[in-house]
């Protein structure tokens, strides 16, 4: 279960809230029906359920204490970043992974 969100945004695309223009701006090519099934997905579920699911790509993040899924698709720079603190996901949010070439 979700606990809480890192940002703004995320929790409104999980809630269904109405967007500003340049929110929905900020997600550029992100496809929002997908993460937000990613995002219900991630409300249900427990570690062993996402390690059952390929699509997700779900991974820990080296050197850090955050776990990752794929937020639309793998070609997709989209991530849901998260903590797991006692079985549910706290600071949750959508970040855009920048090629840095």
């Amino acid at each position: 279960m979700i606990k809480s969100f890192a940002d703004l945004l995320t929790e409104k695309l999980f809630l269904g809230s109405e967007m500003t223009r340049k929110e929905a701006n900020k997600l550029g090519t992100l496809n929002p029906v997908k993460a937000f099934e990613r995002l219900a997905i991630l409300n249900e579920a427990d570690e062993k359920s996402l390690l059952l699911i390929p699509a997700l790509h779900y991974h820990k993040l080296k050197g850090t204490s955050q776990y990752s899924i794929d937020a639309d698709s793998r070609n997709s720079p989209w991530r849901i970043t998260f903590q797991w603190e006692n079985a549910e996901m706290k600071n949750v949010e959508l970040v855009r992974i920048e090629d840095p070439h």
